[in-house]
């Protein structure tokens, strides 16, 4: 019974959408939002720049052994406990979370307010988030098109 429990649990866990940024400043449409946005990106990428590091991780290679049997005059062969799992590499940015804080100091800057929070997963959610900045109000959640 209480595997069901964490079964059920680890899969509403994994439904949990990524969390994003929203940028609200009351008064101010998407459009001008989008453009602020840009606009510190840009200038992140200028104070910036990428650092692109790669993480090499080995492989695993067992050949196994060869195990024949002979039955009369005919042998038989089969190896056993092959495994072969390849090497990998991961890509990725050193300097993606000092950008990511730059840009968010950058939009406070320009009177924007910044939060994490999950990005809307239904579309009632999403219009209640275009609801409530257009009233004025922080949004819920982001919306995933250009919050």
């Amino acid at each position: 019974m209480r595997k069901r429990y964490i079964f059920a649990a680890l899969a509403i866990a994994g439904c949990q959408s990524t969390p994003a940024y929203i940028v609200f400043k009351p008064g101010v449409d998407l459009n001008t939002t989008q453009t602020a946005k840009d606009e510190c990106k840009i200038a992140s990428f200028k104070e910036i720049p990428q650092s692109i590091a790669t993480d090499y991780h080995p492989g695993y290679n067992n050949p196994g052994t060869v195990q024949c049997n002979t039955i009369g005059t005919i042998v038989s062969c089969n190896t056993i406990g092959a495994v072969n799992i390849p090497g990998s590499t991961t890509t990725y940015d050193v300097n993606q979370d000092l950008r990511d804080r730059y840009m968010v100091r950058c939009l406070e800057s320009k009177g924007f307010g910044v939060k994490l929070a999950k990005t809307c997963s239904t579309k009632s959610e999403e219009a209640k988030a275009l609801a409530d900045r257009a009233a004025g109000q922080f949004p819920t959640c982001a919306v995933a098109s250009g919050q």
